[in-house]
């Protein structure tokens, strides 16, 4: 097994990666990034195989995406990923994002545990094999974390972990939330801006064919806040701010 501490690729933003004003998705930024991250790891030999032999799995905790400048459709980025050694068990994953002309556009920071798929838990530590001589410190780093869930929040609507949007763990694929919450933003608002930042909190899959129900709400600073319900508890929480 080869170690990579960094790994890239590009990606052209195709039309239907874009909204209707031809911005990049920040939905289809996660794909990009989720998808760089993933053959950073088979480079290694980090794959299912691998992961069914150790019985492990990562699973994806939180994640907060930052544009600095809306990509557009017919744009070719480049995308360059890195990890970290574990701390209180949660793996950092760092995915810049660069144009054409070399300009950093976009950043994405995810935080990951790996967990025993048999026992059902989070390892502190892990098996031989997934030992990796990762940095011991990334040092860009966005923030990760959301405040208290606002009170006010109101019933939206109900939504569906329909085939198209689940993966091949058979629950909706984490990018997917990205797109959820765009959904629940007034059109009107995202005609006269876009958004620029946003923050994701994963708590409980949605397996497919199963429901959510989503709330939502505005804060005084002009962020939105999403929330999705599974037996009254929360399944996941999304913070948004336009830009």
């Amino acid at each position: 097994m080869e170690f990579l501490s960094d790994f890239a690729r590009s990606f052209f933003v195709f039309r239907h990666e874009a909204d209707f004003q031809g911005r990049m998705l920040p939905g289809a930024l996660l794909r990009f990034a989720q998808q760089v991250a993933t053959d950073h790891c088979n480079a290694m030999g980090v794959n299912d195989e691998l992961y069914a032999r150790t019985h492990t799995a990562f699973l994806l905790v939180r994640q907060t995406l930052e544009f600095h400048r809306i990509p557009h459709v017919d744009e070719t980025l480049r995308f360059v990923t890195t990890s970290q050694m574990p701390q209180r068990a949660a793996y950092k994953r760092i995915t810049l994002v660069t144009d054409e002309a070399g300009q950093e556009v976009a950043c994405v920071d995810s935080r990951w545990v790996l967990v025993d798929t048999e026992r059902r838990h989070i390892l502190r530590k892990a098996p031989p094999e997934l030992q990796l001589p990762w940095p011991e410190r990334v040092d860009r780093e966005l923030d990760v974390s959301l405040p208290a869930r606002p009170e006010n929040m109101e019933p939206a609507v109900e939504i569906h972990a329909r085939y198209t949007q689940c993966d091949m763990n058979g629950h909706l694929n984490n990018t997917r939330y990205a797109d959820l919450a765009c959904d629940l933003v007034p059109v009107e608002e995202l005609r006269s801006a876009a958004v620029r930042r946003m923050t994701i909190h994963y708590h409980k899959e949605i397996p497919m064919g199963q429901t959510a129900a989503m709330t939502r709400a505005k804060g005084e600073d002009g962020s939105w806040w999403i929330t999705g319900w599974r037996e009254d508890k929360p399944c996941f929480d999304v913070r948004l701010w336009l830009g």
